[in-house]
């Protein structure tokens, strides 16, 4: 059977990288476990290992999670900052168009 593999740009290998260490930092900060942490988010402790790793095959929803167990700010440093930002967020949504479709070709012959 075949691995799906996922390619990564520099960026986002080094943005895995940095929140893999920020949980792991946190985690022994509050002298927690893996198992602990594990059991605290719900998956297993080898989960728990490859967010540390920067594994990007883990569900987005263990790392984020991880964090927000971890007190790992994300998006905001607070719960009312991550509030307001979905409130613009959503204010920016109902400007936007409901699809996205090409009107005209384009020549990006230069």
């Amino acid at each position: 059977m075949k691995k799906n593999t996922l390619s990564l740009s520099a960026v986002s290998k080094t943005a895995l990288g940095v929140l893999g260490q920020l949980i792991k930092a946190a985690r022994l900060e509050r002298s927690m476990s893996q198992i602990e942490l594990a059991e605290r988010v719900g998956v297993s402790r080898h989960t728990i290992m490859a967010i540390e790793k920067s594994d990007p095959r883990v569900a987005i929803g263990a790392v984020l999670e991880s964090a927000a167990v971890l007190g790992v700010p994300l998006l905001a440093e607070d719960t009312a900052g991550l509030n307001k930002l979905a409130g613009t967020v959503a204010c920016l949504a109902t400007l936007l168009p409901a699809r996205s479709k090409r009107k005209t070709a384009l020549n990006d012959d230069f």
